[in-house]
């Protein structure tokens, strides 16, 4: 089963005003440097209004940030990567850590 990443869809609206996730934007432009790693992935583009279905559906109500890479099958540790558990599934939450779990499991150089 492929790990599952989940970013705020570009060009959300906040009280009347258009945004872009800069975090989720990091990762998708990590992605772009480095295609076959965005082709071991399962994207999720997810709305800002919350509940932010599917990855509420996944983790729960109290996991909804974004970007999160849910790990699809048995997780590898990663030095400096903070791996976390809800609802049986293993998950990466923060941003620099997404990069160095991926960069680590997919063996391309990671973030300076």
């Amino acid at each position: 089963m492929k790990d599952t990443l989940y970013v705020l869809r570009a060009g959300f609206t906040d009280q009347t005003t258009a945004f872009f996730c800069p975090y989720s934007a990091q990762v998708i432009g990590f992605l772009a440097y480095y295609p076959h790693v965005k082709d071991s992935l399962e994207i999720v583009e997810i709305d800002f209004p919350k509940p932010r279905h599917p990855l509420s559906d996944v983790l729960g109500d109290d996991h909804q940030s974004a970007p999160m890479l849910v790990l699809g099958g048995e997780p590898t540790p990663v030095p400096n990567v903070n791996r976390q558990v809800s609802n049986g599934h293993h998950f990466v939450e923060k941003t620099i850590e997404i990069l160095r779990y991926l960069a680590a499991t997919r063996s391309v150089p990671g973030p300076h």
